[in-house]
């Protein structure tokens, strides 16, 4: 999968490649033509180069979803402020499911929007993992419970579990039909000898972004989601979670998934943010 090119009979020589490519792969020659320098062995792959170029010159290899629509070049004219203002305001965390399972066509529509979230270095190293199997959920809840019974507010984990079991409650994954699971191979981490954890803060940033899409687009299909944040708290108590899962790694991010068995009728209050510079626009 790779960019090999420029389509010389096609390329007007806009140099808008050469102006939107970070790593430098696009040039100009002393005669004014556009060149590109297939030696350089750094590109990312971001793609910006194939997305601007208004003579579609760059040649791909192993690339086939390059697309166009109405809209492409003035995103605003697709959904406006207004539109997408009152949608992120209808966001809300769902936790009360329905139990019919989710079509499998409707669920690859989300991993669909969630391919397409921008990465750092468009690095893409995220790993995705749902769980459909309401016993399997179960058996993770209970160790989720396990390993956060003192967050959840009880003195022991027996405890806790005998109280949510009397209560048939699911305090971590509210009964959803599907969870939905991002996760970073750890060998990354050591591939890279990394000597702080930036790049981790960096691949949370990543992993937000990309389960807000899925979280966005998911909403706009009819279905609930919430950010469950104690599953990967409770791998860093107890790694053999990761084995019941089944996967090797990091979790940076889970999301339930289902049809809400609630309406909501009214947005929700909010504190206003604490921005500074303003006062220099």
């Amino acid at each position: 999968m790779s960019i090999i090119g420029i389509n010389k009979e096609r390329c007007s020589n806009c140099k808008l490649c050469t102006q939107n490519c970070g790593s430098g792969f696009f040039s100009t020659k002393r005669n004014g033509d556009v060149e590109f320098n297939d030696k350089l062995g750094k590109c990312h792959m971001c793609g910006h180069c194939v997305a601007i170029c208004p003579e579609d010159a760059i040649l791909l290899k192993d690339l086939d979803d390059v697309d166009t629509y109405a809209g492409i070049d003035a995103p605003e004219t697709i959904i406006g402020y207004g539109k997408i203002f009152q949608f992120l305001r209808a966001k809300r965390s769902i936790r009360h499911y329905k139990s019919k399972k989710v079509p499998k066509e409707t669920i690859l529509k989300i991993f669909e929007a969630m391919r397409y979230a921008p990465s750092a270095s468009n690095a893409r190293l995220w790993r995705y993992l749902i769980i459909s199997d309401p016993e399997k959920i179960k058996t993770i809840s209970n160790e989720v419970i396990k390993a956060q019974y003192k967050y959840l507010g009880f003195q022991s984990c027996d405890h806790a579990i005998s109280y949510f079991k009397s209560m048939d409650f699911d305090p971590i994954f509210w009964r959803a039909p599907h969870i939905i699971i991002l996760y970073f191979k750890i060998m990354h981490y050591f591939d890279m000898n990394l000597k702080d954890n930036t790049m981790l803060g960096i691949w949370g940033d990543d992993t937000g972004t990309a389960l807000t899409y899925g979280m966005l687009a998911a909403q706009s299909l009819g279905l609930g989601t919430c950010w469950i944040g104690n599953l990967q708290a409770a791998i860093d108590n107890n790694r053999n979670i990761l084995g019941i899962l089944g996967i090797k790694g990091h979790v940076f991010g889970t999301f339930t998934l289902g049809f809400p068995a609630v309406k909501f009728q009214r947005t929700t209050p909010r504190s206003q943010l604490d921005i500074k510079g303003l006062e220099e626009l």
